[in-house]
């Protein structure tokens, strides 16, 4: 029986945050002409902040923010290179397409120049 009554009224905290939303977005819209954009954008990003707030107390929404957590203590482990690293990965990234780059291009003009030898074009070979 708690199940039930969890999962309606997640039901009716996911309408009203939907509603909210929608009224933001309507809001937004409908003001288009009569309000400054700041003020547009402000009503928007607080229906949505709202909207957010009322989903999050659901158990789904619970579980996202628990999901977003925990993603962000994943993200505090991440090393990122130093600029020196990044710096010198970058050159040997762009000296390995240069060298790539003319290797296919000698293989393109000497393929070219046997097939259009062997078909007899005139290919000078």
């Amino acid at each position: 029986m708690a199940a039930e009554k969890n999962t309606s009224s997640d039901i009716v905290m996911w309408i009203l945050a939907a509603l909210v939303f929608g009224a933001g977005v309507y809001g937004f819209v409908y003001f288009e002409g009569q309000a400054m954009t700041l003020i547009r954008v402000l009503g928007l990003v607080a229906a949505v902040g709202v909207a957010l707030f009322i989903a999050a107390q659901t158990a789904k929404g619970r579980e996202s923010l628990s999901y977003v957590r925990e993603v962000d203590v994943e993200r505090r482990k991440v090393v990122w290179p130093t600029r020196q690293e990044t710096v010198q990965t970058t050159l040997i990234v762009l000296a390995v397409t240069v060298v790539v780059a003319i290797i296919l291009f000698l293989m393109d003009t000497v393929f070219g120049g046997l097939v259009r030898w062997l078909i007899g074009m005139g290919g000078d070979l």
